[in-house]
């Protein structure tokens, strides 16, 4: 079963957020999928993973990027229920619930901590599947910028 993680950022720090985590990963040699609901969110991602950095590039590709699956792409944007290079996370910014997810080492949720509906969504889903999942763990920006426990959802 995967780890489940649910981090809640300061406001406009999603993608910030994301990039960095995005990078802890690549730097792990493990491949990640980023899976959307709105296509408008999936591409603002794709055009931020090229341009957060002009020092530091995380190679990817999105569903429409035509590209043999027999090349290894570290990073995958995608709004289809799909895995094609073998992914072990899954990040989740815009709402997306995964239906299948037995494959997956980690699921990360990032949350704008003034974003209530998703907040709510997201709630919602943890109060679902709180009973079948030993390792959920919430992740709060503190005062001086760092992370620290703290179950966001009660």
């Amino acid at each position: 079963m995967p780890k489940i993680i649910f981090y809640k950022t300061a406001p406009l720090e999603v993608e910030k957020t994301l990039f960095s985590l995005i990078d802890k990963t690549l730097k792990k040699n493990l491949n990640s999928i980023l899976i959307f609901e709105d296509i408008k969110k999936l591409n603002l991602i794709n055009d931020f993973l090229w341009v957060h950095k002009q020092d530091s590039f995380l190679p990817h590709l999105k569903n429409d990027d035509e590209v043999s699956t027999e090349i290894d792409i570290p990073i995958y944007l995608t709004t289809k229920e799909e895995n094609p290079y073998d992914a072990k996370i899954l990040f989740s910014i815009d709402g997306y619930i995964p239906k299948k997810i037995d494959n997956f080492e980690r699921l990360v949720f990032i949350i704008d901590a003034n974003d209530n509906i998703l907040t709510e969504k997201y709630k919602k889903y943890y109060l679902e599947i709180k009973s079948d999942f030993k390792d959920i763990v919430f992740y709060k920006r503190n005062e001086n910028g760092g992370w620290e426990e703290n179950n966001f959802m009660r």
